[in-house]
């Protein structure tokens, strides 16, 4: 009996997305803003002026599409991002967000299912601003 899916396997729906960028720099700070950020931690929504900010440069444009970013600090996933120009990103996290003040960083997706690495891990640590950082 034939199957409905012309014989593609999971490898094979893998190698047609688009490749996710590999990152040339990751800088973090902690910034206090006048107004609150919303953030969502477990289905609920809170406000936080005290917030970590990761900026991230890649070697790519992220390719969009119904996706977005997904930045793994060490064991921490952030994916609250903004665009910041061609090959930018901020990534945001409430400032209690416990992060290694060395810790490897890389990207995969948000917005399919549970986010996963998808560049490779501990080639690049995340590094601290000296206005704001740790």
């Amino acid at each position: 009996m034939a199957t409905q899916d012309g014989g593609a396997g999971p490898e094979d729906t893998r190698k047609q997305r688009p490749a996710v960028p590999g990152i040339k720099s990751a800088v973090a700070r902690r910034v206090r803003y006048p107004k609150p950020r919303r953030f969502f931690t477990a289905g609920q929504e809170h406000a936080e002026s005290d917030v970590l900010e990761v900026d991230v440069e890649t070697d790519a444009d992220f390719p969009i599409a119904g996706t977005g970013p997904a930045l793994f600090v060490g064991d921490m996933v952030l994916i609250d991002s903004e665009r910041m120009g061609e090959r930018r990103y901020r990534f945001f996290a409430p400032a209690s967000t416990p992060v290694a003040k060395d810790a490897a960083v890389c990207l995969g997706r948000a917005g399919s299912g549970i986010p996963r690495p998808e560049t490779p891990q501990g080639l690049l640590r995340l590094e601290w601003s000296a206005d704001g950082g740790q």
